[in-house]
């Protein structure tokens, strides 16, 4: 009698040490617009999840919530600000809460990738981030979509010319408007969830991404030309929201910190390195692509830099910057 009842107290402190495990255990949703293989979410379950979630011994769990299931890229960057979505791998979205994030993708604003990963993993980055907590929203890293470039239906892009009479999906951003507008594009707003759909069904002639986005994206299937514009740096942000970043303990937000670290870091090796096997690769399936001369682009679009560099005078430390990595 006495063995069973020790077992009972046994088991009923065993359970209770689970129940409070689970219940204390802090679940962080990540939503994100990439596809399930696209090396943003490769990454995010072959290292992120497993840093955080080790690294505090479960007391912290990750749910990885890729290709828009939490909505759109407009509907999760407003659940992050809110706080019913805990984190996102969001592109710029942010520049329609915080204007200064505009200057982040300016055109040909950053000379090469290690010039936009030191602005936006560096100083010049925390400046600019610094006025997203303002709305609730603690940026940990940032890490490359990659620079963009236009692909089509209508024909090849072999110089600025060739941009004119081709209707363009771009997303809605005051900047990319302005820059396709002024490069000669008719252009679309559209969200990213509806791209294939409007390319395959010729509601839009073509689409500006970063050649991975596209790729993993499935859009180069019913897309004949691919023009290597590198117009826009794409940044990407990982996220998370500021009262729940707040929750966390010191050792907690400093894990978080690293392993958000960490994930940028593979992945800018990752786009990195995959350029040049996408490009042989779509080239292989018969898409045309092009080099057109950016000379001609980047004269284009002064004008709008230099709009922008009166209201935002850290345009001028990212450009000088640049001169280290030209």
């Amino acid at each position: 009698m006495k063995k069973n009842y020790l077992k009972i107290i046994v088991l009923s402190l065993f359970l209770t040490f689970v129940v409070s495990s689970l219940v204390g255990a802090t679940t962080l949703k990540i939503a994100n617009y990439y596809a399930v293989d696209h090396p943003v979410n490769q990454i995010l379950r072959e290292t992120f999840k497993p840093m955080v979630e080790e690294g505090t011994n479960g007391e912290i769990k990750v749910q990885i919530y890729p290709n828009n299931q939490l909505g759109a890229e407009v509907e999760f960057c407003e659940g992050v600000k809110l706080g019913t979505i805990e984190m996102a791998m969001s592109g710029n979205m942010w520049e329609n809460y915080v204007p200064i994030f505009k200057v982040n993708q300016l055109p040909y604003m950053f000379v090469n990738y290690d010039h936009a990963n030191a602005v936006l993993n560096g100083p010049i980055g925390e400046k600019i981030y610094s006025h997203l907590e303002k709305i609730g929203v603690k940026v940990l890293a940032s890490f490359p979509n990659g620079f963009r470039v236009v692909s089509n239906n209508k024909k090849p892009i072999r110089s600025i010319e060739d941009c004119k009479g081709i209707k363009l999906r771009v997303f809605q951003g005051e900047v990319i408007i302005k820059e396709m507008k002024a490069l000669g594009f008719d252009t679309v707003v559209m969200p990213f969830s509806e791209i294939f759909t409007a390319l395959q069904q010729g509601v839009v002639d073509g689409q500006d991404n970063p050649l991975a986005t596209a790729y993993y994206a499935g859009w180069y299937d019913v897309q004949k030309y691919v023009a290597i514009t590198n117009h826009m740096y794409s940044p990407g942000y990982i996220v998370i929201n500021k009262r729940v970043w707040d929750k966390l303990s010191v050792e907690q937000q400093d894990l978080l910190k690293e392993a958000a670290r960490v994930t940028a870091e593979k992945i800018l090796d990752a786009v990195r390195s995959q350029t040049d096997e996408i490009v042989k690769e779509i080239t292989s399936k018969g898409v045309i692509v092009t080099h057109p001369d950016l000379k001609p682009f980047i004269e284009k679009v002064q004008p709008i830099i230099n709009e922008y560099r009166e209201k935002y005078p850290i345009i001028d430390e990212i450009q000088e910057l640049g001169k280290e990595y030209l």
